[in-house]
C-alpha cells in the first residue's frame, strides 16, 4: 500500500473515532444515570465497546500521522508517535479486557495508558508544529487531544466525549 492510500485510510481512522466518540458522548448525555452504570449493564458495554473502537481510530490514526511527518518531524515526533500508540494501545487492550472478563481488570495497563497517551500527543503535537508538513491546526488539535483526555474523563457525561470527537473529527480531515 502506498504512503498517501495509508494516509487516507489513517483519516477514516480519526473519522471513526471520531463518529465514536461523538455517539458515546450523545448516549451519555440522553440516557440518565451515565457514568453511574454498573459492570454487566447493556449501557456499560455499550460505552465500553464505543471506548473500544474510538481507541482502535485512534491507533490507525497515530500510524498516518507518523507516516505523513516521519521524514521531518525528527525523534522529537518519533518519540511521540511511540508514547502516543503504545499508550493508546494500552487503553484498548484494557478496555476489551474489562468487556470480556465483565469486570474491571487490568486497571495499571490503563493508568500507563493515559499517561503514555497524554505524553505521546503532546510530543506528537510539538513535532507536528514544528514539522509543518500538516497544518498548524493539526499540531495544535493534537495538543488539545492531551488536554482532552483529562476533560473527556472529567466531564464525560456532560459531553466530554463530544468535545473529543469534535477534536478528532478536525484530526481526520487534516489528515485527509
Amino acid at each position: 500500500m502506498s504512503s498517501s492510500g495509508l494516509i487516507r485510510w489513517a483519516a477514516v481512522g480519526a473519522l471513526l473515532a471520531a463518529i465514536a466518540w461523538l455517539v458515546s458522548g450523545l448516549i451519555s448525555l440522553v440516557l440518565p444515570g451515565q457514568g453511574t452504570e454498573e459492570v454487566g449493564t447493556f449501557s456499560y458495554y455499550l460505552l465500553e465497546i464505543l471506548f473500544s473502537i474510538a481507541s482502535l481510530g485512534m491507533l490507525v490514526a497515530i500510524i498516518g500521522f507518523h507516516t505523513r511527518e516521519a521524514p521531518n518531524y525528527g525523534r522529537l515526533g518519533t518519540a511521540g508517535f511511540f508514547a502516543a500508540f503504545v499508550g493508546v494501545f494500552f487503553l484498548l487492550a484494557s478496555t476489551v479486557a474489562t468487556i470480556l472478563a465483565g469486570r474491571e481488570v487490568l486497571d495499571w495497563l490503563f493508568i500507563l495508558g493515559f499517561l503514555g497517551t497524554c505524553v505521546g500527543f503532546l510530543l506528537l503535537g510539538a513535532a507536528t508544529l514544528r514539522a509543518r508538513v500538516l497544518p498548524r491546526w493539526c499540531g495544535i488539535l493534537l495538543l488539545v487531544a492531551v488536554f482532552g483526555i483529562p476533560v473527556y474523563f472529567a466531564l464525560g457525561n456532560y459531553g466530554g466525549a463530544i468535545l473529543y470527537g469534535l477534536v478528532w473529527l478536525g484530526l481526520g480531515y487534516g489528515l485527509w
